[in-house]
């Protein structure tokens, strides 16, 4: 009989208890759903987003920028990097983009901090090449990172493909040159055109890299333009060049 009172008591007290807390939450636990109340329900794609919400779970939760493949070639006090840059949203690009390269020496040491602009279009993986970074000591390793990103949807950007024809591997003086012609088929002038070249041995091993940029390429039949990408590699390796493959990425800037 007092096991039953007790029981009786604790229930009751209890049940008190959840009414309190009933009370004090009601706002939240009835309220309607919503676009903001971190929970997916009605109708939405995903949490807080889709077309009930007016925004796409896409934008809503954008990948940041990525990259891969980051890799340093020194030759005496200049130093050159390259690296993956990955953009893996779909239909969202950037126009333009800032990225800081920190180059670290022994004992992660900094030893010098460079910075750069860029666009990358929707789902692409681009090239992305510094070269001629005078620094003192013997870099090790880097660090990349990216500001000013400012999210576009892919009706913002031009799908731009240019030809590059007769390219080309020589030797010029104490630099190898990758050279040849790009030419412009469409009805528009480009701003600038950047050629990334990649000089290689015949296991496609990269030996030295550079850039060059080309400025308002004309439409048509006057856009046509020749470039050289001059590069510096070291003494013991020039002997290994593939002058077969002129290996070059080119990114018009619109």
């Amino acid at each position: 009989m007092r096991f039953l009172k007790q029981f009786l008591y604790g229930g009751t007290l209890f049940l008190i208890i959840a009414i309190i807390v009933v009370i004090i939450n009601r706002g939240s636990l009835f309220a309607a759903p919503t676009c903001s109340d971190g929970i997916q329900n009605q109708g939405e794609e995903g949490i807080d987003c889709g077309p009930v919400c007016g925004i796409s779970c896409e934008q809503k939760y954008l990948k940041n920028l990525t990259y891969s493949n980051a890799k340093i070639i020194q030759l005496n006090d200049v130093v050159s990097v390259y690296f993956d840059l990955i953009n893996s949203n779909p239909n969202f690009g950037l126009e333009n983009f800032r990225y800081q390269l920190d180059i670290y020496g022994f004992a992660g040491k900094l030893l010098k901090s460079v910075t750069g602009d860029s666009f990358v279009y929707p789902n692409e993986t681009k090239k992305i090449v510094e070269a001629g970074i005078k620094i003192l000591g013997q870099a090790e390793s880097v660090k990349i990172s990216f500001s000013n990103v400012n999210w576009q949807p892919s009706s913002a950007f031009r799908s731009i493909k240019l030809e590059n024809v007769n390219a080309v591997v020589s030797k010029e003086g104490d630099f190898f040159v990758i050279s040849g012609i790009i030419r412009n088929s469409y009805n528009f002038t480009i701003p600038k055109v950047v050629i990334n070249g990649f000089l290689t041995d015949k296991d496609g091993n990269v030996l030295g890299v550079s850039k060059t940029e080309v400025d308002q390429l004309q439409s048509f039949e006057a856009g046509q333009q020749t470039y050289k990408v001059f590069i510096q590699t070291s003494s013991d390796l020039e002997n290994s060049v593939d002058f077969s493959n002129p290996l070059t990425y080119i990114y018009p800037i619109y």
